[in-house]
């Protein structure tokens, strides 16, 4: 797909975020997330969420998050992963349908410094159609616009321990921890940029 497919929004999004890079291009990072940005007309940029399926020994089990996952280190680069990671659970051809924007800065999910996960920020030429794959219960169009004001304390219990967190609460899902970090991220850039 060609960057000319592309609303005028995103393509003033990737030059924000090409002007000020937030991570280096040869970081090794462990995992990668895609935040998947659809400009619907009239209703402004919109972005994809997943609610992870519950598995044994999954530490973001259920959760809601972005699509992603792990490096297969020595074997793929970090755009290969985010490319396979994205097909593999919501379906979406990045090579057809997605330009990529640019990135947001290397973070730790769950405090975990040992794990380097890269968000990358892509641009939709159309709303494709989602198909989730079996690591993903569930996905869900977000409107970016309104993200701002479902901003909120929230009570949560990971691994028997009652947590109140910073999250958004989005039809009645809370995005909390690495996710909300992200998204907390990108709302100032789009801010700034729209």
């Amino acid at each position: 797909m060609s960057i000319g497919d592309l609303s005028s929004n995103l393509l003033h999004l990737k030059q924000v975020l090409g002007s000020a890079p937030r991570s280096s291009d040869g970081e090794r990072v462990e995992a990668v997330v895609a935040i998947l940005l659809w400009d619907e007309p009239g209703r402004g940029l919109q972005t994809l969420l997943v609610q992870r399926a519950e598995r044994e020994g999954d530490p973001w089990s259920g959760q809601i998050g972005l699509p992603g996952g792990r490096v297969r280190q020595t074997v793929e680069s970090p755009r290969a992963a985010i490319h396979r990671e994205v097909e593999e659970e919501v379906g979406i051809n990045l090579m057809e349908v997605g330009v990529e924007l640019g990135s947001l800065s290397v973070g730790h999910p769950m405090r975990r410094i040992e794990m380097r996960v890269q968000p990358w920020v892509y641009g939709l030429k159309i709303k494709p159609k989602v198909r989730i794959g079996s690591e993903i219960a569930d996905s869900f169009w977000v409107n970016l616009l309104e993200l701002s004001s479902k901003k909120k304390m929230s009570d949560i219990t990971i691994r028997n321990q009652s947590l109140s967190v910073e999250s958004y609460l989005v039809e009645g899902k809370v995005v909390w921890g690495f996710t909300y970090r992200v998204l907390t991220e990108l709302l100032p850039i789009l801010d700034a940029s729209l």
